[in-house]
């Protein structure tokens, strides 16, 4: 079952596939297909939301910082991401893998 969200302002949706949500983000200009399983954003996002709209609303709240962690992902190894970057709960373990990934870009 696949659950979307209309995003803020001109941003992709975001859809629900039944065990992460998958995004996009921007880099030099091209779209880059990204995932952030389930155990990550609840990781992220603090309470464990186990519905679909939940954890899209737990996405939204955090996307600065899940997109951050996927750009520095893709940044680390662009030849290898040929298909989406996912995310995953080790990604997000250090409270501020978001800021170095930013910092690296």
């Amino acid at each position: 079952m696949v659950t979307e969200i209309e995003p803020n302002a001109g941003l992709p949706k975001l859809r629900w596939d039944g065990s992460r949500v998958l995004f996009e983000i921007e880099s030099d200009g091209q779209a880059v297909r990204c995932a952030i399983s389930r155990s990550a954003l609840q990781h992220i996002g603090g309470p464990r939301n186990f519905a679909p709209a939940d954890l899209l609303r737990s996405f939204e709240k955090s996307r600065e910082r899940i997109e951050a962690i996927a750009a520095g992902k893709f940044a680390a190894s662009p030849e290898s991401a040929s298909g989406i970057v996912s995310i995953w709960a080790d990604d997000v373990e250090d409270p501020h893998a978001g800021a170095a990934a930013v910092s690296n870009l």
